[in-house]
Order: C-alpha cells, then structure tokens, then sequence
C-alpha cells in the first residue's frame, strides 16, 4: 500500500487489516496498533495468528478464507460473535477485549484479490443496548410512581402517553366509579372496544354477568380502603365470542386532597398461561397414551377413598385388570398396533364406569379401577363381568381386527386390607390367580 492509503487508513475511526492473496497483512492502520499495542511495521507481511501470537478465532478465520477463496463478504454480528479479535481500549490493562463488529470485504488489489477487515468498536453501543433493556425493566417501576402523584402524571403526561404506547400489557386509568378516562392501544386490542365505546360505562359492566358482582366488591373495597385492586375475570370478546381469562391489577391516584380519585393499572389476557397450568397438571396426573389417570394420581385417590371410608363406614373396592397375551399383539402386529389396543380399552373403561368411580393405566397393559361405595357384591360381580365383556369386543387396527381378554382381580376395603398397598398387592394377587384359572381352562 501506498503511503498516501496508509495515511487515510491512519485517519478513519474504524479499525482497517488489508490482508494479500495469501493472507498476510498489507495494512494495518493505527486505530488497530492502539488497540494491539503492535506497530504496522512489525506485523507486515505476517499471517493474522503470527501477528496476534497465538491462533485467529476459527469464525474470522473462516471467514476470511471464504472472502480470498470465493470473493464473498461477511460480517461478524457483535451479538453473536462479541469479542473475536484480541483488540483491547488504548491504555489499559488488557483485562477484557473492547465488543467488536468485523465486516470482512473482498477487494481486487492490482488483478489479485485482497481481503479488508473494517472492525468498529461497539464497546459503547452495547453498553447503551444494556441500558435500554434496564430501562425497559424499570418501565412498570416508572408507571408505579406516576401513578401516585397525579399533579406529576398531569405535568408529564407526554411522556405517560409514549410509554403506555410502548407497553406490552394494557393499560387503563378509571375513575373511582371504575369509568374508563384512558386506555393505551393494547388495552383496547383486549377488551375489543375503544375509549369512546367504553368511557361513559364502567369497565365491570363489560364483564359476563356472573363476574360482575364479584370484580364490582373488591373495585368499591379498593376505592374505600385506598388499597391497590388485583382480580381475575372471564371476559367474552365481542368481536368472536372467544372466552378469555383476564387479570387486571391497579393502584390509587389521589386529588390534590388526597382523595381516591379513580385508579391506574394494568390488564393482561392470562389465557395462555392458565390453559399451559391445566395442560401440566393435566400432564403430571394422566397418562400421555390412555388419558387415564396415572399411577401416582390412582394411588392419591385410592388414600383419600379409604380415609373418607374409614370415617363414613363406606366400603371400596379396587380393581386390577391385566390384559391376557397382550405382548403377542405386540410381537405380531408391531406396537403401534398395541398402543391402539390399549387407548381402545381406556375408552371403553371409561365408558362403562360411573363418574364418581376411578380408572387408571397402572403401567404396561395393566388397569386400576376405584369403586367408592362399593356395598354390593353382586354389583361388583357385575361391573367385573361388564369390563371383561367390553375388553373382549373386536378390535379395529385399520388392517385387521383383533380381540383380547383380560383378568381381573379384587380386593375390598375393609375386608382385605385396610392401607392402599395392602388392598393393591391383595388386588395384584386375585388378578394372578384369577389369570392362571383363565389359562387352565384354555
């Protein structure tokens, strides 16, 4: 390079490294000595990992392969890629490298081609990136305390207005009588309606009536106590009919005689999160095939009928089904087929049980079933006969059907046990034997 070009790259606020066709460098512009502590000279005509004293981060080397080899430009995203070159602030102590974005560029240089590196100094932008997620963080902080000088949210509400614009919930103000004075454009998005629509009614009187009672006691105790509002609510939208599930929560704002004088808050469509916590429990309490109660579930309703039983003199009866040559439907006919089985035998389970009667997939190809009050015999012997029947039905995998039979052994509280693993390992036994009888008699 000329000593004209090392001139401008000397003047630019940009790290500059020309590298040749071979990948040492031609250029090196003070901006990169101050933040090295290497001098052009003695870098010259040195690969990058010579330059540096020790090996090049594999990404900028790679990089700069493909720009030589191929001639295509690249950059180095300081959010994924922060601090790739050892470039350090000028005169400190090396202790951490300044944040960095690398754009590497292809140039013909004379018929060859040559790869530049313009590395810039991000140090303080990420720093301010930081900043705006801090303040972002502090926005609810910042809403809080306007909410409690109403002289100051008067004197800023400029600055009110863009920050309930870029708020992510809804926001509202009412007033003492819970009519809406301002809601921000989310909020409006929620409830399907717009301030003009609402600000003569009461925000409560869009509720479902049911509701209304309710949200209207704890806003009127809200305004006598000077206490901030927080409630949960169903709210149907006008625009679909869609049901959703709301939480709104506000705080006080007073008049200049320290009256409450109506209210600011938030109001977020918790929906999602409620239907996530009923999946989960759902999901920790059932089986993920069947849908049926799972083992642990079983074994919680199993204690609680016997504790209830112990006090009302009610009797219990537990049921153990096992389904007979289950692992030759498996074998045979592969255990997408086997899975169909047992959903097809949940079902019809389920079908033929009383709601207030449970049943579970126990584990494998075994069933539980949970009779509460269970004072007959003979309707015991009934409900065993309706699942062995009800087991016993075809079938449909599509291809073919199938048929299987089950055992199915019992045990009573109190008769044969009086804890649930007493009653489940009687139970587990009748079930054994009651299967060694099926299979004599084959």
């Amino acid at each position: 390079m000329t000593g004209f070009h090392s001139l401008l790259a000397d003047c630019v606020d940009i790290g500059l490294i020309l590298l040749d066709g071979k990948g040492h460098i031609c250029l090196w512009n003070r901006w990169i000595e101050q933040r090295t502590g290497l001098e052009a000279g003695h870098v010259t005509g040195r690969a990058l990992a010579e330059a540096f004293g020790h090996p090049i981060d594999p990404r900028v080397a790679l990089v700069i392969r493909e720009t030589l080899d191929f001639g295509w430009s690249a950059r180095l995203s300081h959010a994924l890629h922060p601090m790739p070159m050892p470039l350090f602030p000028p005169g400190s102590k090396q202790d951490e490298r300044v944040k960095q974005a690398i754009d590497v560029i292809p140039l013909d240089v004379d018929g060859v081609r040559h790869c530049l590196l313009q590395i810039r100094d991000v140090t303080e932008t990420v720093r301010r990136e930081a900043l705006l997620k801090q303040q972002g963080r502090q926005l609810r902080n910042d809403l809080q305390r306007l909410s409690h000088a109403q002289v100051e949210l008067q004197h800023s509400e400029m600055r009110f207005r863009e920050l309930a614009r870029q708020a992510p919930a809804g926001l509202f103000e009412a007033d003492s009588h819970a009519r809406c004075t301002f809601l921000n454009e989310r909020c409006e998005q929620i409830l399907g309606r717009s301030l003009p629509e609402v600000a003569d009614t009461p925000w409560i009187n869009l509720l479902p009536a049911g509701e209304q009672a309710r949200v209207r006691d704890g806003w009127q105790l809200a305004v006598a106590s000077a206490t901030r509002f927080a409630e949960e609510f169903a709210f149907i939208r006008p625009d679909d009919g869609s049901r959703r599930r709301m939480r709104a929560e506000a705080g006080p704002l007073r008049d200049e005689l320290g009256r409450i004088s109506g209210f600011i808050g938030t109001m977020v469509d918790v929906t999602e999160f409620h239907e996530r916590a009923a999946l989960n429990e759902f999901r920790a309490n059932h089986d993920s095939l069947t849908a049926l109660l799972n083992r642990d579930r079983f074994d919680r309703h199993l204690c609680a009928a016997i504790a209830g039983a112990a006090e009302s003199g009610e009797r219990v009866a537990v049921l153990f089904i096992d389904l007979d040559d289950f692992k030759q439907i498996n074998d045979t006919h592969g255990h997408q087929a086997g899975d169909a089985v047992l959903k097809a035998i949940a079902s019809r389970l389920r079908r033929i049980l009383r709601n207030e009667d449970r049943v579970a997939r126990y584990g494998g190809d075994e069933f539980a079933v949970l009779l509460n009050g269970a004072h007959d015999q003979q309707a015991i012997d009934g409900v065993i006969d309706k699942i062995k029947r009800v087991v016993a039905l075809p079938i449909n995998l599509g291809h073919c059907h199938v048929r299987i039979c089950c055992s199915v052994g019992l045990a009573i509280y109190p008769d044969h046990g009086r804890d649930p693993a007493t009653l489940l390992t009687h139970s587990d036994k009748s079930m054994y034997s009651a299967k060694r009888r099926h299979s004599d008699t084959r």
